[in-house]
């Protein structure tokens, strides 16, 4: 089957961080995909907007400007918009502060090819950039720490292993379960956007949307232990970031909480909403740990 990636960083400020994750997007190896880059601007930042477009200028990367009105869901809603009315088979919408590793597209050839069917991909371990060092962390030059996954062969069983009902259905609200990294057309053509009313949970609430329409084999929705796909920079402030360190993440968290709740019970049977209908794929490393700490040295 005739494959043909996008690749969208999705940037709202922090010039510094957004044209590193476009040049991520160029630092893929070890695959024989057709891909293309294809930057989304949704900033309420006219300096940022000006700096960013000017880099893309320079750089011949194309891109587009979207309306903005500061929400991550706005956000991700004009990259699918984009994505449809491309020639493009799959979508992978980066955040703009995060970075795609050397072997991302490696390893979405590799899935491809052994489960084609594919429509969701999301990532189950999180390689994460820290500010401070913490436990099993280690030292990207002076001011980042890196806490990173070694194997991919590791149980999920407490995590996402659960059959039944999931603790949001009796509003308990659990960080996501994973991360989305690859839509297939299908996903727009359904017309799966994200909740706008939503500043914080907007992924969790689209993963029940999947579960649902995974379970009526509409689509075909995976996880993935791949851990050298990309990795999450939390020293940046981006939207959400900034929120759960604000005192109003706390009245979001419980507003998005009891929306999403209702939600999944008036969708999903609440005896059947717990992950654990969704495979999980357990694929080789092909970034090593060394090779991670390596690539993250020269470029972060």
């Amino acid at each position: 089957m005739f494959n043909k990636i996008l690749l969208s960083p999705l940037v709202s400020g922090d010039f510094n961080r957004a044209t590193r994750a476009i040049k991520s997007c160029y630092n893929q190896t070890n695959h024989e995909l057709i891909f293309g880059v294809h930057v989304i601007i949704n900033s309420q930042d006219d300096i940022f907007i000006e700096d960013i477009v000017n880099f893309c200028k320079e750089s011949n990367v194309e891109y587009s400007i979207t309306d903005s009105d500061g929400t991550p869901s706005t956000g991700k809603n004009s990259v699918f918009d984009f994505f449809k009315g491309s020639d493009f088979t799959h979508l992978a919408q980066l955040d703009g502060d995060d970075m795609f590793y050397p072997t991302f597209l490696t390893q979405v050839e590799r899935h491809l090819k052994k489960y084609p069917k594919t429509d969701v991909l999301a990532t189950l371990p999180l390689d994460i950039m820290l500010p401070n060092p913490t436990d099993y962390t280690i030292k990207i030059r002076d001011e980042f720490n890196a806490l990173l996954w070694g194997t991919h062969y590791v149980s999920n069983h407490n995590w996402v292993g659960a059959i039944g009902r999931d603790p949001i259905v009796d509003g308990i609200s659990l960080p996501n379960y994973a991360r989305f990294v690859l839509f297939s057309k299908k996903i727009v053509e359904l017309e799966l956007y994200y909740d706008k009313f939503l500043i914080v949970g907007e992924d969790k609430k689209m993963h029940f949307d999947f579960l649902l329409l995974h379970q009526q084999d509409i689509i075909s929705y995976w996880f993935t232990n791949a851990s050298d796909m990309w990795i999450c920079d939390r020293t940046s402030f981006g939207v959400q970031k900034m929120k759960s360190k604000s005192l109003t993440h706390i009245t979001e968290d419980v507003d998005a909480t009891q929306r999403i709740r209702e939600h999944v019970n008036n969708v999903l049977m609440p005896d059947r909403s717990a992950p654990g209908e969704i495979p999980i794929d357990f694929p080789p490393i092909y970034l090593g740990y060394m090779d991670k700490v390596d690539f993250l040295t020269k470029n972060f």
